[in-house]
């Protein structure tokens, strides 16, 4: 790693607004500590972000006083591997469960990267690799839990088959990005999280035919199809005999 400058528990004032439409040109590691703004929208304390080089950054105060730990470097290929191989969200804001472990890492980076140490490079890059691991395991559920979660998120979804349903709102809610819960959604269920929206409407309208409740065509209208064979083909597809 090519560390170009760190800091740590840097304080501002309440009026304090960094943007960067271009982005930094080396990356950055921001962990802010008190409320903050980022692409205008409000976030918690322990927020933290990692921009890459050209990705544009819009983040300070949120009305009172910033305070954050922050780095900017250019990670290696092998680091790049392990943040791809870590799954850490890149240019997404992700609020941690314990900042405190992450700043007092950031606090001995900061602290090596300045001294006259004979290897402060070496223990510099394994530093980070550490941070990067630290921030793994805070937002990577355990598996047991994620299996959890998503079948209780898949019971929603047929429970309630017309709900504003987006995989950004459960990834949000699960700390990863949209991308990580689908391939998790995926991989649990066997079918794309669209596709099961897909089904439990269609599976509402199929139950509701069933019932004798409605026409085919009330179905399809329920189920938001124009055309009711078209309705019915997908019904065949999803819920074969």
């Amino acid at each position: 790693m090519r560390m170009d400058e760190i800091g740590w528990h840097h304080v501002h004032d309440a009026a304090f607004h960094i943007i960067r439409p271009e982005g930094a040109g080396d990356w950055l590691f921001l962990l802010i500590k008190t409320p903050c703004r980022i692409d205008g929208q409000g976030f918690a304390a322990g927020t933290m972000m990692l921009y890459t080089a050209e990705h544009p950054q819009d983040y300070g105060a949120d009305g009172v006083q910033y305070v954050d730990d922050w780095m900017h470097f250019e990670p290696d290929e092998s680091e790049k591997k392990l943040l791809s191989d870590l799954q850490i969200p890149l240019n997404t804001p992700i609020t941690l469960k314990n900042s405190n472990a992450l700043s007092k890492l950031l606090h001995d980076i900061n602290f090596e990267f300045y001294s006259a140490h004979q290897f402060r490079q070496e223990v510099v890059d394994l530093q980070f690799r550490m941070l990067l691991f630290q921030i793994a395991e805070q937002i990577t559920p355990p598996k047991a839990d994620l299996a959890a979660r998503l079948q209780w998120i898949q019971q929603s979804i047929y429970r309630k088959p017309f709900d504003n349903f987006t995989a950004a709102r459960f990834a949000a809610e699960l700390s990863v990005t949209p991308e990580q819960f689908e391939t998790a959604y995926q991989a649990q269920f066997g079918i794309a999280f669209e596709k099961d929206i897909r089904r439990s409407i269609l599976g509402y309208g199929k139950k509701r035919m069933q019932n004798g409740d409605v026409t085919d065509e009330e179905a399809a209208q329920l189920a938001g199809y124009a055309d009711t064979q078209e309705f019915l083909r997908d019904l065949a597809n999803y819920y074969p005999e």
